[in-house]
């Protein structure tokens, strides 16, 4: 087999050299920087296939396919199915927000996480590799959407560090929460949140909400910087040997919190006022909680209102993790012929129903914190809003001071912070896996021969000295911003960015030889203008309008998309003839397809898309992607995702997030900056990541610029061969 590669590496060598001197008269510009010339193009699909297959032999692989799973749902089931999701569902009613959750999760959830998966399981790959296989200047899509992980992994370890100080102080026979928290609610007071701002953020404030960035004074916290030490080593140790490891460690950290959560929740079931919290979680029983939080009572029609949907949609991405390479990075190590379809939906469904599961005992413990407060407390507004807790005043203000009235108070916190150290710590480590799987296939780290271990101990500690900023009782804001820039802009963007690659530029060279380039580009114009008008009307118009401008929005669209549709029909030029197969060339969805191709032949090896009667069996099989798949990746989901980013650009345009002053924000726009020029940067320069040394004859600046400028040249052959050598030897 190493004779034949020779053979053939020598062969591809001479004939890159003939090709040269044909394509390339003095003086003129080489027409190749922008081609391939035919008569290599085979022989370079052969080297691709080539590397691939070394790769996923050379790759390591999880041990099971039972820890694959474990994996990936540990990595989606996290904090926020703890703290966020119960109180989306609250907050908007219990029922409508389900239903809505629901849908989204089919229309695009599920969807994104089935193509996430395809592609690190079919281009053995993290992000970069995946995307740059479908076009090389996509791989700063995949460094982008690492960077995000690696950012979001700064401030969770934080998180997991404070869960983790009241974690240890829950085996303290007399809580240090415990005691603040009885003395607000037998003062009739009901601040339960003094220990979290003097112990843990330092606010000098007595209560939560009162504390702004005018008033803090810098004051670095100690006890979290030794936990924020303790759960980075925890992550290096889960991490440092591979995925073989962690196939062991997953076992445990994505099993122990189901347990806990099902004993919290029969534990709670015996509390006071348990029953009622219940109720409101489900909608039955009606509180004073809307959408605003205003006094009506929401209902289904809350449906119609866009914010239950732009938070069902921000749910999802937080909750299943999308669009920051860990799933990618996940299924990477993968065997190619794994039911990756299978996969994807079970996935999504355990996410759904852990959610479900987690809210049920967080609202019981609620519903009896109410029930003591509407006993005690003097003054009863006090109790009006404790449904309302969500997010970080949920874990670590208002469920400790459930915890304090409770009895076997101790036992409770060390279940209940131990089920988020559970939870957090491996949502954590898929973060830092998804960024350490990009940078171990890059070109730097197999020339400089850098090991796992090495590798992964520098991303630790660079990421637990970027989480000093979080440290300081400015820490908290600063974390807020970097939260609400990253899931608000970055993973819609490039979630944006994914679908476009997929649906849109995947497959194009195909439409282009069937209907003729022109076509094609002035049909995907037209949608792209469209979209982007629409969107700008939708941000633009008047909220004391009885209007909504977003359906405005969705109906120039429409007109702009169907006319550039018909014109490109017209247009066309090619070897289609009939106005249906026109419109499904210019307009089908090429890409998704031949990734449903790859998929699905795995189990039906004679299944083509498009044929009447392997779609049906694709739309029936629990283990096939059907092809509604194809138009979600195509055209919903882009629309969607930039009305999203519309939405969060003019709602940041108009005020400042949060009432923060602009150098705060300073730290949102710069990882926003950030995450855009990783993409724009490799898109111009997609060689970068690939191998920035110049593999020809003429080491000059201006010959090297080019090189790195074309994605595929001539002497693409000659550094698939050098990749290949680097990789054997490495």
């Amino acid at each position: 087999m190493k004779i034949e590669k020779e053979k053939l590496t020598n062969q591809l060598s001479s004939s890159s050299q003939k090709t040269k001197k044909r394509m390339r008269p003095r003086g003129s510009m080489p027409s190749s920087w922008f081609t391939l010339p035919t008569d290599l193009q085979a022989m370079e699909d052969k080297i691709e296939q080539e590397l691939l297959a070394t790769r996923e032999e050379s790759r390591e692989k999880w041990s099971s396919q039972y820890s694959f799973f474990l994996g990936v749902i540990g990595s989606a089931v996290g904090l926020g199915n703890i703290w966020r999701f119960p109180s989306l569902i609250a907050m908007f009613g219990g029922g409508p927000f389900i239903v809505a959750y629901i849908i989204v999760l089919l229309l695009i959830g599920l969807p994104m996480m089935t193509l996430e998966l395809t592609l690190g399981q079919k281009f053995q790959g993290g992000d970069v590799d995946a995307f740059g296989s479908i076009n090389p200047r996509f791989r700063g899509i995949g460094v982008a959407s690492v960077l995000c992980s690696f950012i979001a992994s700064t401030n969770y370890t934080v998180i997991l560090s404070w869960a983790a100080i009241y974690f240890f102080e829950s085996m303290v026979p007399s809580l240090p929460y415990s005691i603040q928290s009885k003395e607000g609610a037998t003062n009739g007071t009901y601040t339960f949140d003094r220990y979290i701002h003097g112990a843990i953020l330092h606010f000098n404030n007595t209560h939560f909400g009162a504390e702004t960035l005018d008033s803090v004074h810098g004051n670095f916290n100690w006890k979290s910087f030794g936990a924020l030490l303790l759960i980075w080593l925890l992550i290096y140790a889960c991490i440092f040997k591979g995925i073989r490891v962690v196939s062991h460690v997953v076992k445990v950290t994505a099993t122990v919190p189901l347990f806990i959560i099902i004993i919290l929740a029969v534990m709670g079931s015996f509390q006071e006022g348990a029953t009622s919290g219940i109720l409101v979680y489900l909608g039955v029983e009606k509180e004073e909680l809307t959408v605003d939080q205003q006094d009506s009572t929401p209902t289904w029609s809350v449906l119609g209102n866009k914010d239950i949907w732009i938070r069902a949609i921000g749910q999802v991405f937080f909750s299943l993790g999308l669009c920051m390479g860990c799933v990618t990075a996940y299924s990477s190590f993968n065997p190619k012929n794994q039911n990756i379809s299978r996969d994807g939906k079970i996935i999504c469904v355990s996410d759904f129903l852990a959610s479900l599961l987690a809210g049920v005992s967080v609202y019981e413990m609620l519903g009896f914190v109410k029930r003591m407060c509407e006993e005690t407390a003097e003054d009863k507004s006090l109790c009006k809003n404790i449904y309302s807790k969500g997010g970080f005043e949920l874990a670590f203000v208002t469920y400790p001071a459930g915890i304090a009235m409770s009895y076997a108070p101790n036992l409770w916190g060390i279940l209940f912070f131990g089920c988020l150290l559970f939870l957090g710590i491996d949502s954590a480590f898929s973060m830092i896996i998804a960024f350490t799987t990009v940078l171990e296939d890059a070109w730097f780290a197999k020339r400089w021969k850098l090991t796992k271990p090495v590798l992964t101990a520098v991303v630790c500690i660079v990421g637990f000295l970027l989480g000093f900023i979080y440290l300081f009782d400015t820490g908290y804001f600063l974390m807020d911003i970097a939260d609400h820039y990253l899931n608000d802009w970055c993973l819609m963007l490039i979630g944006f960015v994914q679908a476009v690659a997929c649906g849109w530029v995947y497959q194009a060279p195909y439409q282009a030889k069937r209907v003729g380039k022109f076509s094609v580009v002035l049909y995907d114009m037209c949608f792209f203008v469209a979209i982007t008008l629409g969107v700008i009307i939708a941000v633009s118009g008047n909220k004391d309008s009885d209007v909504d401008v977003i359906w405005v929005g969705v109906f120039i669209g429409m007109f702009v998309w169907i006319f550039g549709l018909v014109a490109a029909v017209l247009l066309s030029k090619g070897r289609v003839n009939g106005i249906g197969e026109k419109v499904w060339c210019i307009a089908g969805w090429h890409g998704p397809d031949m990734i449903r191709r790859m998929v699905n032949k795995e189990y039906e090896a004679e299944w083509e898309p498009g044929h009447f009667r392997d779609e049906i069996k694709a739309l029936l099989r629990f283990d096939m992607i059907s092809a509604p798949f194809g138009f979600l990746i195509k055209y919903i989901i882009p629309g969607v995702l930039l009305l999203l980013v519309g939405l969060a650009l003019s709602r940041d345009l108009q005020e400042p997030y949060n009432g923060y002053t602009v150098e705060y924000n300073l730290l949102g726009i710069l990882i926003v900056v950030s995450v855009l020029s990783c993409m724009l940067i490799l898109f111009l320069f997609p060689r970068l990541w690939y191998d920035i040394s110049y593999c020809g004859t003429t080491p000059t600046f201006s010959s090297w610029l080019k090189w790195v400028f074309v994605p595929k040249s001539v002497n693409r052959v000659e550094d698939l061969a050098l990749a290949r050598k680097r990789s054997t030897a490495a």
